[in-house]
């Protein structure tokens, strides 16, 4: 009998950019903790980070603390706390 194949989550990686993108326009602050509160689980480990690297390669957001994490499973690890580049949200919204 054959095993049945998992399907991976073929939309988290948009859905966490979406997210991203929204709480970036609000001006909120935010952190990868935050992003795993709000989301369902990352099909991979490490996922998390590409979509805040990507999000600050397209100016969307940069890094205004060095924080550590309180997931259980991140060990007291390094995060950093993001928030909106305004200037870039006016120029999206014009």
């Amino acid at each position: 009998m054959a095993t049945p194949i998992a399907l991976e989550d073929t939309t988290w990686t948009q859905d966490a950019t979406d997210l991203i993108e929204r709480w970036a326009a609000e001006g909120r602050r935010f952190t990868a903790d935050t992003l795993r509160e709000a989301m369902r689980p990352a099909p991979r480990q490490g996922m998390e980070g590409g979509v805040f690297i990507a999000a600050a390669k397209r100016r969307l957001i940069e890094k205004v603390a060095d924080n550590t994490s309180r997931t259980k499973s991140r060990n007291g690890g390094h995060q950093y706390t993001w928030v909106g580049i305004p200037e870039r949200h006016l120029a999206v919204a014009a």
